[in-house]
C-alpha cells in the first residue's frame, strides 16, 4: 500500500528548468523566460496539486506553452479556488488575471515557466492534445486519487435527477477510460458508452457509476458544487446510504 506522497525527482526538474535552491524552496525558471516560479523543496505530488490537475478539463493549456487558462460558468468559486491553489503552490512572479465577458468566465496567467511545469511535470496535455489523467495519479495516495476525481467530477460529472446514475462526460475517449481506470483502483465500478451530444454535437463519451455498492465507494470522493452536492445527498438518502 502507497503510504507517501509522489516526490518529484531533483533530476526531472534540471532536466527542464534552471533551478535555485535554499533550505525550504526551489525556483524554477524555464532558459529565458521573464517569469520564475517557487515552490517547496521537496517537490511532493500532494491533494493540492490533484485538484488543480482535476480542474483542467475546464482549463486550457496552451500549445505554445505560455499561458494557462481556466474558464468557468456556472460556479464562479472555481475561479478563485483556481487562482489560489496556483498562487499556494507556485508562489509566480507573474500575476493571475481575471477576464468576463457575456459568455465566459476566466481566470488566466501568462507564465512559459508554470506553462511547462504543468506540461513537463504534471502531465497535463496542451490544448491541442487529448486530455488525460497524469500517470502519477494512478500510484498516488487514496487521498489524492479522490481529490483529483472530486475536481474532475466538478468540472465534468453530473447526477441524473432520476438519482440512479452518476455521470462523466468527456469528448476525449482515452481520458473517459483513464477515469474509468482510476475508479476502479477506488472499489468504483463504471461504463463506458458513446452518443452524440453536445452543443456543437460531436461524439461523447460517457462514464456512468450505477448501483448502491459503487455510490457507497463514492461518497469519500463527493461533489463539490452547490447544485450536485444537494443532489448527491438526495440520491444518498434515496439509497439509504448514511452520509457522514
Amino acid at each position: 500500500m502507497i503510504k507517501k506522497y509522489i516526490r518529484v525527482p531533483s533530476k526531472k526538474i534540471k532536466k527542464v528548468f534552471i533551478v535555485k535552491r535554499n533550505k525550504d524552496y526551489l525556483t524554477l525558471r524555464y532558459q529565458n523566460a521573464k517569469n520564475s516560479i517557487k515552490l517547496k523543496n521537496p517537490i511532493l505530488l500532494t491533494e493540492d496539486f490533484a485538484r488543480i490537475a482535476g480542474m483542467m478539463p475546464d482549463g486550457s493549456l496552451i500549445k505554445d506553452l505560455m499561458r494557462i487558462y481556466f474558464h468557468q460558468k456556472k460556479e464562479p468559486k472555481k475561479l478563485k479556488q483556481f487562482a489560489y491553489l496556483i498562487k499556494k503552490l507556485f508562489s509566480p512572479e507573474s500575476v493571475v488575471l481575471y477576464k468576463e465577458n457575456e459568455t465566459d468566465k476566466q481566470v488566466y496567467i501568462n507564465s512559459q515557466t508554470l506553462a511547462r511545469f504543468f506540461y513537463h511535470i504534471l502531465q497535463i496535455p496542451k490544448s491541442d492534445e487529448q486530455m488525460r489523467v497524469p500517470k502519477w495519479v494512478f500510484n498516488s495516495l487514496v487521498s489524492v486519487k479522490q481529490a483529483y476525481l472530486k475536481e474532475a467530477f466538478a468540472m465534468e460529472g453530473t447526477i441524473l435527477k432520476s438519482l440512479y446514475e452518476i455521470r462523466f462526460i468527456t469528448k476525449d475517449k482515452k481520458f473517459a477510460h483513464d477515469i474509468k481506470i482510476l475508479l476502479s483502483t477506488l472499489s468504483i465500478q463504471s461504463h463506458i458508452t458513446e452518443r452524440m451530444a453536445g452543443t456543437p454535437i460531436g461524439l461523447q463519451y460517457r462514464v456512468s457509476i450505477y448501483r448502491k455498492e459503487n455510490f457507497i465507494e463514492f461518497k469519500d470522493i463527493g461533489f463539490d458544487t452547490k447544485l450536485h452536492k444537494k443532489r448527491f445527498k438526495r440520491l444518498l438518502r434515496n439509497y439509504k446510504i448514511a452520509n457522514l
